[in-house]
Parts: C-alpha cells; sequence; structure tokens
C-alpha cells in the first residue's frame, strides 16, 4: 500500500486499512474448541460501581480507609487495571465490612471466569482444578456445567474469598498527563497463600488420567507463591498435565505484580513450564530483564525478549485498541491465530455490554508503525522476525460499557482456546 504524505492521502490510507479490518472481522468465525483444564485462582467478586457519592462516603477517607481510596484515586487518575494485594486480614476484613452492603457478587477469578466463559462459548468440557475453592463458587461453577474434582474425601469445603473490585468510568478525577481514559476497574484482595495454587500431590496423581483428554491449559494463581520450593512444586505440576497428552498446551495468565521473588519464580520456573502467556502492556514491563516500551513496535521487541529468555512458544498481551502475539514459527498457523485473535476480540467488544461496537483507529495505526520495523509475512497484520511471527490486529471497541471485569480473562481464554499452535 502507498503510503501517502498528504492529509487528504492519509485519510484515504486510514479508511483502506478499516475497510481491510472490517472484512476480515466480517469472515470471522467461531473455531472447533476442544475440552480445556482450568485452574488455580477462584474467588467472588464484589462488584462496586464507583460514582462521586461512593467517593465521598463518610469513612472512605478515615485513616483505616485512607489508602484504598488513594489507590483507588491512582487507578483512575491513569485509568489503569491495578491490584492491591492486602497482606493484613484484619485490615481487609474491614475493608470488606465497609462495603459488605454494596455492589453485587460475582464469580472471580482467572480460572472461575475463565471456565463459566469457555463453557458458554461452546467448549465440550471444562474442568476447573481449584484447591481452595469456596462452597458458593463451586455451586456456581457447577450450576453452568464445569466440572470441579479433586477434593478429598470428607475434606470441608474452604469459606469463600470475596474480593473488591471497583469499576468506573474516565472523569470523576482529573486525568494524569499522557492517560488515555477508558472505563476500568481497582481491585483490592486478600493476600492469599500457596494453597490457592498448589494441588495435593496425591489427589493430582489420581486425577490426572481424567484430564488427558484436554488439549489446554489456562492456569493462573501463581502471584500467591512465596518460595523458590513453591515454584518449583507448581513448574512440576505444569510439566506432569502435559506428560499425559502430548497435545496438551499450558497457558499462564499474568497479572501485576511488583514482588521480586514472584517475578523470579515465573521467570525461571513457570513460563519455561509453559507454551503460552497472556498479560497486558504493564505486566509485560514488570517483567525482569526483557526491556520497557511504549510504543507498539517496542512492546513487540520486549516480548520478543522474554519468549528468548523464557523459551515460551506463544505470547499474547493485549492493550487498549490492539493486541499483538508472538509466535514460534514452527507452532504457528497464520491464518488461524490471526482468526483467534479476531474472534476473541469480536468476543469480548460483546461481553463489555456496550451500546455499539467499531474499529479502533488507534489500532490501525498501531498495526502500520509495527509494519514499519518488522519485515512482512503472508498477510496483512502478520510480520516476521527471526525464528517468530508476530501477529498484530486492531481491536473492536465498544463503546458505553457495563462491564470491564474479566474481559482480560475472557480475551486470553478465548484466543488461546482457539489457537492451534
Amino acid at each position: 500500500m502507498i503510503n501517502l504524505r498528504d492529509a487528504e492521502g492519509r485519510i484515504r490510507y486510514c479508511r483502506m486499512d478499516e475497510a481491510h479490518w472490517a472484512e476480515e472481522y466480517r469472515r470471522v468465525s467461531i473455531p472447533t474448541l476442544n475440552p480445556t483444564l482450568v485452574g488455580f485462582n477462584v474467588n467472588l467478586d464484589r462488584i462496586i460501581p464507583v460514582d462521586p457519592e461512593l467517593l465521598g462516603l463518610p469513612g472512605f477517607g478515615s485513616d483505616d480507609l485512607s489508602e484504598l481510596r488513594s489507590r483507588l484515586i491512582h487507578s483512575m487518575e491513569h485509568c489503569t487495571a491495578e491490584e492491591w494485594y492486602v497482606s493484613d486480614p484484619g485490615r481487609y476484613d474491614r475493608f470488606s465490612e465497609f462495603f459488605s452492603g454494596t455492589g453485587s457478587l460475582a464469580m472471580g477469578g482467572q480460572a472461575g471466569i475463565a471456565a463459566i466463559h469457555l463453557k458458554n462459548l461452546g467448549v465440550p468440557e471444562v474442568t476447573c482444578l481449584a484447591p481452595a475453592i469456596g462452597k458458593e463458587a463451586e455451586k456456581i461453577l457447577a450450576q453452568h456445567g464445569v466440572r470441579v474434582p479433586g477434593r478429598k474425601s470428607g475434606a470441608r469445603a474452604e469459606p469463600d474469598t470475596i474480593h473488591l473490585v471497583f469499576e468506573y468510568r474516565p472523569g470523576m478525577v482529573p486525568l494524569a498527563v499522557g492517560a488515555q481514559p477508558r472505563n476500568n476497574r481497582f481491585i483490592a484482595s486478600p493476600k492469599k497463600s500457596e494453597k490457592n495454587t498448589l494441588m495435593d500431590e496425591e489427589v493430582l496423581r489420581l486425577l490426572l488420567p481424567e484430564l488427558s483428554s484436554c488439549t489446554r491449559a489456562f492456569l493462573s494463581g501463581y502471584q500467591y507463591l512465596r518460595d523458590d520450593a513453591e515454584f518449583v512444586q507448581a513448574a512440576g505440576q505444569i510439566r506432569a498435565l502435559k506428560s499425559k497428552n502430548r497435545r496438551m498446551r499450558v497457558h499462564i495468565e499474568c497479572v501485576s505484580v511488583t514482588d521480586a521473588p514472584v517475578l523470579r519464580g515465573l521467570m525461571h520456573h513457570i513460563l519455561p513450564a509453559a507454551d503460552s502467556a497472556g498479560m497486558n502492556e504493564h505486566e509485560l514491563s514488570q517483567m525482569p530483564g526483557i526491556g520497557s516500551s511504549s510504543t507498539p513496535a517496542g512492546m513487540v521487541q520486549c516480548m520478543l525478549n522474554l519468549a528468548k529468555k523464557t523459551g515460551l512458544c506463544r505470547i499474547h498481551l493485549h492493550t487498549f485498541g490492539y493486541y499483538l502475539l508472538v509466535i514460534r514459527k514452527d507452532r504457528a498457523v497464520p491464518d488461524i491465530s490471526q482468526a483467534a485473535l479476531l474472534f476473541a476480540s469480536r468476543v469480548v467488544a460483546e461481553a463489555a455490554e456496550g451500546t455499539g461496537i467499531g474499529i479502533s483507529a488507534q489500532g490501525i495505526a498501531a498495526v502500520r508503525e509495527i509494519a514499519g520495523s518488522f519485515a512482512p509475512g503472508p498477510a496483512p497484520g502478520i510480520f516476521v522476525a527471526g525464528d517468530y511471527l508476530v501477529l498484530a490486529v486492531p481491536t473492536l471497541i465498544a463503546q458505553g460499557i457495563h462491564r470491564t471485569v474479566g474481559l482480560g480473562d475472557i480475551l486470553s481464554s478465548t484466543a488461546f482456546v482457539a489457537e492451534h499452535c
């Protein structure tokens, strides 16, 4: 495509790009979906809509709650999804009590959200491994047809863990310089333990034959591990899952963490044992030793650095307006990988429950920028970088959305199970 430099030419260029992607979205269809395993992070979410009245509630600015309010405001200023792991159980209980009459309860945790979504999407069998699942969460999953095996005979159900999820729209507080105005959320959650992520070894051994039909595993909860021994055990469990089916592909869904031991454990043990990882641009920037960038092409380079450092075959990054995928050539079927991203984009735009959907102009510009930095591949939006293919697609943007919670998990799990790597 000719790069026209005059103003009218740039408009024509953008419209030609938009027409191409509109046709790609029109053509994409639901792929064949195979039995999937999800684990391990399951909880309930208290969804709390943020408005000026909530921010002005008496007591919300008190000494005990001031840090919670300050962190929420920071997230709102930057319109970024942030999570605070509250280490003091008593303090978290006071937070939970303060908001106990506010909002509504829903399934939460990456595994819980993905399990229900994938079952509703048409995955024929979804199995959820959740060693510390609560009674109500287990009941909700069962009502949706999700299998939850693995509870020891006679073991009592764990109490349900409830996270506080504050959903907000931009405009209630002044935006930080450079912030992209968008609906987002801030999460306050209790500090959990390794019991939420590590399966009992004997239980897992007995379950492995039941799980051998699964070709996809969407795993989470590694932020709750504390030391090298726990990460080694968790990586061993990933390898055990893969050992029962050579077609099994394991995806790790990342979250925003800054603890150095957790990041080291992810980099040295968890990601090298897996095939795929999903993250947003902030989670990518927290990975040690891979560099940092805010440009689309720069983020692709950081993803390539992460893939080479960990041995991951596939990395999927989602950010506002576009999705990026780095996939090793020997695992890639380019047209299927691109279709999976487009299909996931459409699914998540519909899940946001908006009033209208359009193709992101920012995403079109991002694809064009990447095209100037990497060698062209077999089709528009597909590029070559050594042993890897780079895919970039502009997303569908939903206007007037009613939901932000879980959209990243819905997106990542959909793109992963639709992929044939």
